[in-house]
């Protein structure tokens, strides 16, 4: 089996996880907007999931644990790098403070 991570960017970075039988083949199945969330005990794999009606969530997929390790392993290593200072979708801010002329008073 062969898992590929394809991670996308945006306001909610995400990834797809791509199974294929081995590698060079076409993936058989894709699983799109998984994540690595944090709970109580620690990192997990965040599969598609939906809010009912009553506040709680459906998941439409569970991996087993050994299938979990993989993509985790597999989404830490593909996950792109980012510097401390490059800005993020999520958490962007613009300073326009060089932009207003210091004869300007508030």
């Amino acid at each position: 089996m062969q898992v590929k991570i394809q991670w996308i960017d945006g306001q909610y970075p995400s990834f797809n996880v791509m199974v294929s039988s081995k590698e060079g083949m076409d993936p058989f199945i894709t699983i799109k907007g998984c994540d690595i969330k944090t709970g109580i005990n620690g990192e997990f794999i965040g599969y598609p999931s939906k809010k009912t009606n009553d506040g709680k969530y459906f998941r439409f997929m569970y991996g087993s644990d050994k299938f979990n390790a993989i993509v985790m392993e597999q989404a830490k290593l593909a996950k792109p790098e980012r510097s401390i200072n490059e800005p993020t979708r999520r958490g962007k801010t613009t300073d326009f403070s060089d932009d207003i002329p210091d004869d300007i008073k508030f």
